[in-house]
């Protein structure tokens, strides 16, 4: 498959995913409100907060190591500590009961590591078609048995819990079924690989960081505010999440790119030319938005989401920040700077937090999103002035 073609078939992939999970808010936020909604995004920013250290051992480093390592190894490696941090999980979430259905949420993080790691390796193996596939499953079938155990066996607000684990099954073994071969030919007697853990360390270190940046606000506005402010904010996050889906798609298949080409010049090239336009298509995308008035929002959702374009003028500088610092990201992992990639994420954490603490008291949701768009703002800048300096190494040395 061609480079365009390999990022066009992935835009189309992470676009239908997208959407699927657009009607799944719509369907949420329609029937259960603004605080209903706030109450499963709690749940599932739980999830992903224990799979944020699940993910230590399913890393994207997977693609790197699947170059140079055993891709068996690589596999029950990751599967081990995985499989060690959702059991550990458990201890924590007992002493956390208000959070919703914490009882699932162990299981649940381990099926997302598990698909992330099979996903990962299919990546390595250049099986992007496959992997498009693969991504598809999840949310399809989440939408499917949502639908069908909330207006039809009736089972109300848990209705998507018991989607999402049923789900999460289907994904996680139609993603076996389509690594599996590259798992079989691998044999030989298995130790476990370190490497996993050390670059899982880095890049999912810098990705920890990524996520508290833009992730640590649910938990301060749940704590702070109300369910219902939050689920009006995530509303917000994930239109605004849907915009990066050109840049992911973009930076993936940048990624690989890198990976098979040896000429340094032609690999900042690239880079340069997809940040332009991935900063011109998101920019495009959040014109387009930002004329789309709060009735629309109203009536997709409900009246509990009427200030949904009032915040958007808020998030829209961080959207368009981590479309420049995104690609930038895809270049220093595929170099495998990690350390590089933690320390400017962190810098945007760090500041991020800090401007939440003084912003949120005073401008309540408002500032959540002003602080949400300074860390990413803050990070892009390091980002750009760390790829620039290498920029004019290179270009020196040559």
């Amino acid at each position: 498959m061609t480079f365009k073609k390999s990022i066009f078939f992935t835009f189309v992939s992470k676009v239908s995913v997208s959407v699927l999970g657009l009607i799944m808010v719509v369907l949420i936020s329609r029937n259960l409100g603004a605080e209903g909604r706030g109450h499963l995004s709690l749940f599932v920013s739980s999830i992903a907060l224990v799979q944020l250290f699940a993910d230590f051992g399913s890393s994207s480093a997977i693609i790197n190591l699947s170059y140079k390592i055993n891709q068996r190894k690589l596999w029950l490696s990751s599967l081990i500590w995985i499989s060690g941090i959702c059991f550990l999980s458990f201890g924590v979430l007992q002493s956390l009961r208000h959070v919703p259905y914490y009882i699932v949420i162990p299981f649940a993080a381990f099926l997302f590591s598990a698909i992330n790691l099979n996903q990962m390796l299919l990546m390595g193996n250049q099986e992007v078609k496959k992997r498009n596939v693969s991504l598809l499953i999840q949310p399809a079938s989440l939408l499917i048995l949502f639908i069908g155990f909330y207006f039809y066996a009736e089972y109300g607000v848990m209705s998507y819990p018991i989607a999402l684990f049923i789900a999460l099954l289907i994904s996680f073994s139609v993603s076996l079924i389509l690594v599996w071969k590259f798992l079989i030919k691998n044999e030989g007697r298995f130790t476990f690989e370190p490497l996993v853990l050390k670059q899982g360390l880095l890049v999912q270190g810098a990705q920890a960081v990524q996520f508290f940046n833009y992730r640590l606000n649910f938990f301060l506005i749940a704590f702070f505010i109300n369910d219902a402010a939050l689920g009006l904010y995530s509303n917000a996050i994930v239109i605004c999440e849907s915009i990066w889906i050109l840049g992911h798609s973009i930076g993936q298949i940048q990624h690989v790119k890198i990976l098979n080409t040896t000429d340094e010049r032609e690999q900042l090239i690239l880079t340069t030319r997809l940040v332009y336009v991935n900063v011109l298509g998101t920019g495009a995308i959040c014109v387009v938005l930002a004329f789309i008035p709060n009735s629309f929002w109203v009536l997709l959702f409900s009246k509990d989401f009427a200030q949904m374009s009032d915040l958007f003028k808020y998030l829209f500088p961080g959207v368009m920040a981590f479309s420049i610092s995104n690609i930038y990201n895809h270049y220093f992992h595929a170099k495998s700077e990690f350390k590089r990639i933690f320390k400017y994420n962190s810098f945007g954490l760090i500041l991020g937090l800090t401007s939440a603490l003084v912003l949120m008291p005073l401008y309540g949701i408002q500032g959540a999103c002003m602080s949400w768009s300074f860390g990413l703002i803050i990070s892009m800048v390091f980002y750009l002035l760390g790829f620039k300096k290498i920029s004019l190494n290179i270009f020196e040395k040559n």
